[in-house]
């Protein structure tokens, strides 16, 4: 094959143009635009259908700790918890009373979920093991009170009295009595105390509590959240600025939070978490907004990592230290004094939940080590109590992740209860949950043999143009360096050999339709010696 010089180079020429043209610039752009088109919240397509009506369920698994010897910490000794679980709920989510605005470009919906428990998953555990707790109630309301409103602290105490009827500090329960079907608070007394205790509750101010009757409440941490109205939220649709894609603008009809002393803190950044926008950089982060803390999460970037065979992102996030993080001083106490800032590596929630809880991770992984010293039986470690994401950036899917949070008391002494007044000054892990997901394979085949197959095609084809063309630039080179003008190129054999059909000769016929070998003519049937014929055939 005769190879022209000045050919070779434009061929090559060429070849490198369409890679960089085509390859680089135009397929890119086409897929992004068809990416644009499909991945946004406008209705009718799949990713708002995904959205609004998750077609699967997350898992979400309850961790309790069981106090082994309350009258050991009732007497101001230290703590031994045993940690009892996994409970094991299958977690629907859904939006409802969707309201779309193609001016603005958003969409109003109401959040809720759902939590099924799984029988199956939970075994050996049936939800009814007894724990023993700290009274949410009776310890958390004191210790408020002392905190806030010390005045008020024999008015509460004897109310609490009236209701309760005595003032035991710990909750010996079956789980699901504390987590969900609740425990019953009495307050149909006349009493003047009870009657202002109980104000509480008919105002809404006990979050968790639900009303049965006039005279009575139920009190459970997620009775009152399973199958009801998880808020009202504002996000951006997508449509004309793909970057916002789910962006919370308004929650409950406003446009910030008012429970912090400082607006970097009111802030609402993020997503509501069921959705994320596509082509996010690795630097962006993931951020978003947990109406249940009152704040904005955000994660970081940690390394490269891969999921069903396709490339991604693992993110992790950590509470740090609020006292080296002046802009953040708002999630203090007190903004202006540094040492009212919580412990490292936990978040006050009293000004969200109304009381004495500080979240962490569990088993306050990665938090301060004297929290950890200061009570028996945690073991953290990353596997099993770090928060994960496996994130594909281009299309903004999570493809596993675990939000794992740990709830615990900031327990103190109140010295105006008796039975509460050596308790000793700890943080003391009250429960912890994990919310997550991860994508099976009708999801992930969805996003392989679509966008994937897209890419991984986009890449052959550029670069075994862009091969081919240093191929011919080397050529020409080579040609160039030595004055040839043409060159022969030895082509393998297989491309010069003729076709081995074509070469076979046709056998010519005989008269009795025989055909002929090496000049003699085949006898007839009825001639052929036939006596060493097998006797029969093997056969394989």
């Amino acid at each position: 094959m005769h190879v022209n010089r000045e050919g070779l180079l434009k061929k090559a020429a060429a070849a490198l143009s369409v890679a960089i043209t085509v390859g680089f610039l135009v397929i890119p752009k086409v897929m992004k635009f068809a990416m644009k088109k499909m991945i946004n919240l406008s209705p009718g397509t799949d990713v708002r259908e995904l959205w609004s009506n998750t077609p699967f369920p997350l898992h979400f698994y309850i961790y309790m700790f069981n106090i082994t010897n309350p009258d050991e910490l009732a007497a101001g000794g230290k703590a031994i918890l045993k940690e009892v679980g996994p409970f094991v709920f299958d977690e629907w989510k859904s939006k409802y009373d969707l309201v779309d605005d193609p001016v603005e470009d958003t969409v109003d919906y109401h959040m809720r979920n759902t939590y099924i428990f799984n029988k199956e998953k939970s075994a050996p555990l049936t939800g009814e093991e007894v724990i023993t707790v700290l009274h949410p109630l009776i310890v958390g309301a004191t210790i408020v009170v002392q905190r806030e409103r010390a005045p008020m602290m024999d008015i509460v105490v004897k109310g609490l009295t009236h209701i309760f009827g005595d003032m035991k500090p710990f909750l010996v329960l079956p789980f699901m009595d504390i987590f969900f079907r609740g425990f019953p608070i009495d307050c149909s007394s006349d009493e003047f105390e009870a009657k202002a205790v109980c104000s509480a509750f008919y105002t809404g101010e006990v979050k968790a509590a639900i009303q049965l009757n006039k005279t009575h409440f139920g009190f459970s941490f997620m009775g009152k959240a399973n199958h009801s109205d998880a808020g009202h939220f504002k996000a951006c649709r997508g449509v004309k600025n793909i970057h916002k894609m789910g962006k919370v603008i308004r929650f409950e009809d406003e446009p910030e939070l008012d429970v912090w002393p400082g607006d970097n803190c009111n802030e609402i950044i993020g997503t509501d978490g069921t959705v994320f926008p596509p082509f996010l950089s690795k630097e962006q982060g993931l951020w978003a907004f947990s109406p249940e803390l009152c704040r904005s999460i955000g994660t970081f970037y940690t390394h490269k990592s891969s999921y069903a065979g396709m490339p991604a992102s693992h993110f992790t996030t950590e509470f740090g230290d609020l006292k080296e993080q002046p802009d953040y001083h708002c999630f203090c106490n007190d903004p202006d004094d540094p040492d009212s800032c919580p412990p490292k590596g936990t978040i006050d929630l009293q000004p969200c939940l109304g009381g004495p809880f500080l979240a962490s991770l569990p088993h306050f992984y990665l938090a301060d080590s004297k929290l950890l010293e200061a009570v028996d039986g945690l073991s953290p470690n990353e596997h099993d109590h770090a928060i994960y994401i496996y994130f594909e950036l281009l299309t903004g899917t999570p493809f596993k992740a675990g939000k794992r949070l740990q709830f615990n008391m900031d327990l103190e002494p109140v010295g105006a209860v008796e039975s509460l007044s050596n308790f000793p000054k700890v943080v003391l892990p009250y429960f912890w949950v994990e919310e997550g997901v991860a994508l099976n394979k009708t999801y992930t085949n969805m996003l392989k043999y679509t966008i994937f197959l897209g890419k991984k095609l986009t890449n052959a084809f550029r670069y075994t143009l862009i091969i081919l063309s240093i191929i011919g630039l080397g050529g020409y080179g080579y040609m160039r360096t030595y004055n040839f003008d043409t060159m022969q190129v030895a082509m393998p054999p297989i491309f010069g050999q003729k076709n081995k059909v074509e070469s076979v000769k046709p056998v010519t016929p005989t008269e009795n339709g025989t055909g002929t070998a090496n000049g003699k003519k085949s006898p007839p049937i009825s001639e052929m010696d036939l006596t060493n014929r097998p006797d029969s055939v093997e056969r394989f």
